[in-house]
């Protein structure tokens, strides 16, 4: 069984505002690295995509930025949703028909607009590259490449709030640098 998480990276210097933003649920913000935080909530990780889409709404929409939600299934299909001021702007998915059995190419993920978001301009290329590529055995290596790619922090990949919970904690990261809400 390959890796479960569903979080959100989220353009902002501030965690203690981005706690604040998640007041009543339960959640970790990690602190701020390269200008982004990462957020791991607990009703998202059911991985229900009408839940992971509230919480990437929420985020940006209070927070008036950008926030890039990411599921990762089993490692077998990733999923990314780019929210800007509470509007899902982007979509992305390695597999699409990954639960009806087929084997379609990734579709959606537009490296412009990912790259315009995280202040990334001049690598939609190599994101591009990340985002169609057919051969990666793992999502969360596609994951990890697609944070190189927009210079996410790197405990994004990996990171979810069921991990969190059990002290699973990625590198670079250490249970002090957590808040909850």
């Amino acid at each position: 069984m390959g890796s479960l998480y569903v979080n959100y990276t989220v353009r902002s210097g501030d965690q203690a505002a981005v706690a604040k933003s998640l007041k009543g649920r339960n959640a970790y913000v990690t602190p701020v690295k390269d200008a982004a935080l990462v957020v791991a909530d607990e009703a998202a990780e059911t991985q229900e995509i009408d839940a992971v889409r509230e919480v990437g709404e929420l985020l940006s929409t209070s927070l008036k930025t950008q926030v890039l939600a990411v599921l990762n299934h089993d490692d077998d299909m990733l999923w990314c949703g780019l929210f800007d001021q509470g509007r899902l702007t982007d979509e992305y998915n390695s597999a699409p028909a990954y639960f009806e059995g087929g084997s379609d190419p990734p579709n959606g993920g537009d490296a412009r607009k990912l790259c315009a978001a995280f202040g990334r301009a001049g690598s939609e290329k190599q994101l591009d590259a990340v985002l169609r590529k057919t051969d990666y055995v793992f999502a969360n290596e596609r994951h990890a490449d697609l944070v190189a790619a927009l210079g996410l922090p790197a405990f994004a990949v990996g990171c979810g709030f069921n991990y969190l919970e059990e002290g699973e904690l990625p590198e670079g990261l250490s249970e002090g640098d957590l808040v909850k809400p």
